[in-house]
């Protein structure tokens, strides 16, 4: 793909995001089996039409060379492992997920991506009126 650095880093992060979701979503009706549950109606019908969708959409990352498609495998199974280690370390502590994406933050940009995120956190710093 031609394109700037910026939308191919783009494009690169949507791809691997999407291949986390399927990891997850997977890992999720492995569990709910192991555990005697199953999806009924519009959730199984739900599952399988983003299931299928997941499949399609990382069919292109199967044109792409084994080494790219093993860094996409890599690049994945990192940022899964990041984001499930940040939630469980986390939990509900809106508070220490903050410190946490400061921390992060104070390491000098890579890709120099301009990303302005902090709004994310913005619920943390509103003031409760009486």
């Amino acid at each position: 793909m031609q394109g700037t650095d910026k939308l191919n880093t783009i494009t690169n992060i949507v791809f691997v995001l999407t291949d986390v979701l399927e990891t997850n979503l997977l890992e999720m009706q492995q569990q709910y089996k192991k555990e005697g549950f199953e999806l009924r109606h519009d959730s199984k019908r739900n599952f399988n039409t983003v299931i299928a969708a997941i499949k399609r959409l990382k069919s292109d990352v199967n044109h792409c060379s084994e080494s790219t498609q093993e860094n996409f495998g890599n690049d994945s199974d990192m940022v899964n492992a990041m984001l499930l280690t940040l939630i469980d370390r986390c939990g509900d502590d809106d508070n220490l997920a903050y410190k946490m994406y400061e921390y992060i933050k104070s390491f000098p940009s890579k890709l120099n991506l301009d990303l302005d995120l902090d709004n994310a956190f913005s619920h943390l710093f509103k003031k409760e009126k009486l």
